[in-house]
């Protein structure tokens, strides 16, 4: 059989239980029509290019199976009867597992969807930590101001001396203007 990748995006606005029977849906309509379902990932909910059916987000799924042209003409017509899913497309490929492999390394991992909150504690340890710094070089602190205003000063010279070649040229360009038109 075949290797094919089915990407496709899915309303955003489907709570869970719903998106879970459209793809179980989908996945029974792969099985019944003699496709075997391999790799399966979802991507994420995403910023779609432009807007799709008046939503701006949208829910990205890949697939990876096989199949015969029964099964993309059968998943296909499914699809394009469904209004839980914005866009689909179905890309014939060489390898299954190298272009899942690929995408694989697209998506980003799960991150623990735990705030990172600082508790007081740690904002205190934080706070005092940097006091002690101050308070230890203080010289440091000193230096680094003025080497800030030293390097703002010399800008300021480099900015003052561009203006100043910028006239002389402004009035060497008009001398030259003037000598072409009286010559």
């Amino acid at each position: 059989m075949t290797g094919y990748e089915l990407v496709f995006i899915t309303d955003p606005s489907l709570n869970n239980d719903d998106l879970a029977s459209v793809l179980k849906n989908y996945k029974k309509i792969l099985t019944k029509s003699g496709g075997k379902l391999i790799h399966e990932y979802v991507w994420g909910r995403r910023r779609l290019a432009y807007e799709i059916s008046g939503n701006d987000f949208g829910v990205y799924h890949a697939w990876y199976f096989t199949g015969t042209g029964k099964t993309i003409d059968e998943l296909q017509r499914q699809i394009g009867y469904s209004d839980d899913v914005l866009r689909h497309q179905i890309i014939k490929t060489d390898d299954i597992d190298t272009e899942a492999a690929f995408l694989q390394t697209l998506i980003p991992p799960k991150e623990d969807t735990t705030e990172n909150n600082e508790t007081p504690k740690e904002s205190e340890k934080i706070t005092e930590e940097s006091a002690k710094v101050k308070k230890e070089s203080p010289k440091k602190a000193e230096t680094a101001t003025e080497n800030e205003k030293n390097v703002t000063e010399d800008v300021k010279e480099v900015d003052a001396e561009s203006e100043v070649k910028i006239e002389k040229s402004d009035k060497d360009a008009e001398e030259v203007e003037t000598e072409s038109v009286d010559g």
